[in-house]
């Protein structure tokens, strides 16, 4: 599989991990209206932007649960072992994020 097509397919799961673990958070009408509110229904940035996007609108105690739920729903689509990744205490989304990434491009 080339670099590119895993940056894709890593887009895609992200894109996948959002819708999922915000449904699970907000449920679907919860999870489309906060992204049609940030401008991202169709199109999701890098998690790093996504990440203020989220801080703007839910501030930072709620941000974190939900990157949690993002980054739960995302290991699973990739079979990871979650005790792989700290999510408990202080939690770097974008850390995570980039260490995720780099994984799968291996």
């Amino acid at each position: 599989m080339s670099v590119t097509s895993r940056a894709e397919d890593f887009a895609t799961t992200f894109a996948n991990a959002v819708h999922g673990g915000l449904d699970k958070v907000l449920g679907q009408s919860g999870a489309a209206a906060v992204l049609s509110h940030m401008k991202m229904a169709n199109n999701l940035p890098d998690p790093a932007e996504f990440h203020k996007k989220l801080l703007a609108l839910f501030g930072l105690q709620a941000t974190v649960s939900l990157e949690r739920a993002i980054v739960k729903d995302l290991v699973t689509r990739l079979r990871w072992a979650l005790d792989l990744l700290n999510l408990e205490g202080d939690f770097d989304f974008s850390a995570t994020m980039r260490r995720i990434e780099r994984g799968v491009k291996r």
